[in-house]
């Protein structure tokens, strides 16, 4: 009886030891082997078949792990599912829904230049350019909302807190990004004359955050979207190039000021935004070529900057004609003449109020300075210099009001302006090229830099032909560090604002 007492809890002790070991070789096999994906995170089936089809007789294809997959996802991009792959990479967003022109993926698969943006890969060139026809089908996928096999359109559910709007100004679309993740989610597409260039060039937030508005400053209209499905809700002719847009606290009224460059247009012009037509306009031989505009908080008192004229403008909004009761001017210097004829010195292109409401601080491209003047009376108490040949344009006070950063376009820099003491602090060199537009994400942490871009290269590849790529980079508020991410978009960004 002892025996056979032995004999079972031997071969129970067996049998445990044998699913023991089994147990263990399931568990090595899978460190190996990437388990099934589910259909909510898989590429449709043409599309996964071009990622797992060999283009050698090595076999090498673009998520084994030699490549992009989850056991070696080179750059950071990892092509084992739809899911990770609109993730994107360490150069950020590969894949934009509904446009595959712009995606990152294409110009790096893509070799014809004549079809779409090529960038020049320098490891394994060879298995990242494809053929032509496998390029087309990944392009009309994208094109079509590069959706997962079920169905879904990647980014369809993100938040309108985080979103930021930047004007691609040479590719006729505003670039929606994740300001948190800084991932393009959609290239818009705005402006109405096909295969004429209407140039989208400031974009700005109403107040309810529910809309925003962009200046198509060649074709001469305004549009208005909602913020949250992208829809055109309406589009105004408004004269000749409208640059800057403010919006009236309560959302009802905007202001758009006509930056022609000859100077034979001295108009703002104002509108009702709800039925997008124009209710007035203010007109002012000195106010030529107008570009820079700043709102009261109360929004009773607009205040505009003429480049061409080198005037400064105080308006009461609620009688929008120019007489002796509705409106102040100023010259920006003494040496600007009373005529309106500028002297192309100082050349004031943009207006930021103070967070307290005193001070107008005007960005002067001519001068290379940042100018301050009483809100009150319109006169200067202050000049910062910015450096030779710095071309300030946009500004942006950070969250908190305490510094001011300035966009210097032709030196390539970002100069931060310290508004208590109201002098510069620090200027952060090689913020991309030609450095146009400034905002800061919610929480305050990172300014986010549109670069035009149109001089040179940017970007994570080097680019092989005409098709220039937008790129926007971003400083870390707290010890002004420029960050190495590059955000590849259309061309030449240039306005930005972003939901806070």
């Amino acid at each position: 009886m002892k025996m056979k007492f032995r004999s079972l809890i031997n071969a129970i002790i067996v049998l445990i030891l044998i699913s023991s070991l089994t147990l263990i070789f399931q568990s090595c096999e899978q460190d190996f082997v990437e388990p099934p994906v589910a259909d909510s995170q898989s590429f449709p089936d043409e599309i996964a078949a071009i990622f797992n089809t060999p283009y050698t007789s090595s076999n090498i294809t673009c998520n084994t792990p030699q490549c992009h997959a989850s056991t070696n996802s080179a750059s950071g991009l990892d092509l084992n599912n739809w899911e990770k792959t609109l993730n994107g990479s360490d150069n950020g967003t590969m894949v934009i829904p509904y446009n595959g022109f712009w995606s990152h993926l294409i110009s790096v698969i893509n070799s014809d230049t004549n079809f779409a943006p090529v960038t020049e890969v320098q490891i394994f060139p060879e298995y990242h350019k494809i053929s032509s026809q496998n390029v087309s089908k990944i392009m009309d996928w994208i094109n079509a909302g590069a959706k997962s096999k079920e169905g879904k359109v990647a980014f369809s559910d993100l938040s309108d807190n985080v979103k930021g709007f930047i004007t691609n100004q040479a590719a006729d679309l505003v670039a929606v990004l994740n300001a948190n993740t800084r991932q393009v989610t959609r290239l818009i597409p705005v402006g109405g004359q096909p295969n004429i260039l209407d140039a989208p060039h400031y974009v700005t937030i109403s107040p309810d955050k529910r809309f925003f508005y962009v200046s198509l400053i060649q074709e001469g209209y305004v549009e208005k979207y909602n913020l949250t499905t992208y829809e055109l809700l309406g589009r105004m002719q408004a004269g000749q190039s409208p640059a800057h847009i403010e919006i009236t606290p309560d959302g009802l009224t905007g202001f758009v000021t006509n930056f022609e460059s000859t100077g034979t247009v001295t108009t703002t012009t104002k509108f009702n935004t709800e039925t997008m037509t124009v209710t007035g306009i203010f007109s002012e031989q000195r106010m030529k070529g107008p570009h820079g505009m700043a709102l009261s908080e109360d929004g009773n008192t607009l205040f505009v900057a003429s480049e061409i004229g080198e005037y400064i403008f105080k308006i009461n909004v609620n009688n929008f004609y120019a007489s002796d009761s509705t409106y102040e001017k100023s010259p920006i210097d003494p040496s600007v003449p009373p005529t309106g004829n500028g002297t192309s010195q100082f050349r004031p292109y943009q207006i930021e109020i103070s967070p307290d409401g005193n001070f107008l601080f005007i960005s002067c491209r001519g001068s290379s300075q940042v100018r301050v003047y009483n809100s009150s009376d319109l006169q200067q108490v202050n000049a910062i210099n910015l450096g030779a040949n710095s071309f300030p344009l946009l500004m942006k006070f950070t969250n908190d009001g305490q510094h001011l950063f300035v966009c210097n376009r032709n030196n390539n820099t970002v100069s931060v302006i310290n508004t208590s003491n109201q002098s510069l602090e620090t200027t952060v060199s090689g913020v991309g090229i030609q450095p146009h537009g400034v905002d800061f994400t919610s929480d305050g942490q990172y300014a986010i830099i549109a670069c035009e871009t149109q001089s040179g290269f940017d970007g994570h590849h080097p680019q092989v032909g005409s098709k220039k790529i937008g790129v926007t980079r971003l400083i870390k508020v707290s010890n002004y560090e420029l960050l190495p991410d590059r955000v590849e978009m259309g061309s030449f960004p240039a306005g930005i604002a972003i939901v806070k």
